[in-house]
């Protein structure tokens, strides 16, 4: 009488194929990684950048005027926000620096009127500066930076 011992389990050779596919699974995924991660830290300084942007038009909108059109191109105001868009009043720990300028009067555009007294063009230069270059709005800094605009009029 001869005895049949039923083998259960997987063969080397099964073994050694499912390993393989999981490896080439692994390899394309982590080959994906680099681009994902590229992606989130845009999507990250877009909205972060959005909400520094709005914050800055914000308080400019709600300061006096007289007060608003003492900050000239000729010396703007430097404002320096970390990694979740909070300010931060030690210039060594922010990731984001902001410029803003005002020029007063300024004219409406595609206007044919004369420069008005009672508007101002409000420039907020927004640079993503990690390695804390000086100067980074500077035509030669290598930081690249974007610019937004907005007009305020004076409140009677």
């Amino acid at each position: 009488m001869v005895v049949r011992l039923r083998t259960r389990g997987f063969s080397l050779v099964e073994v050694t194929l499912a390993i393989g596919i999981i490896a080439f699974a692994f390899v394309a995924i982590f080959g994906l990684l680099p681009a994902g991660l590229t992606s989130f830290r845009r999507a990250m300084d877009y909205s972060i950048g959005t909400q520094i942007v709005s914050r800055l038009t914000n308080e400019a909108i709600q300061t006096d005027y007289s007060e608003l059109i003492k900050i000239t191109p000729e010396a703007p105001m430097l404002r320096y926000f970390d990694d979740q868009g909070n300010e931060v009043k030690d210039d060594k720990d922010y990731l984001y620096s902001a410029e803003v300028s005002v020029v007063a009067p300024t004219e409406l555009p595609n206007s044919i009127t004369p420069a008005t007294p009672s508007l101002a063009t409000v420039t907020i230069k927004l640079a993503n500066n990690p390695s804390h270059r000086v100067g980074p709005f500077a035509s030669g800094s290598g930081v690249p930076f974007d610019t937004f605009t907005a007009m305020i009029a004076k409140n009677q």
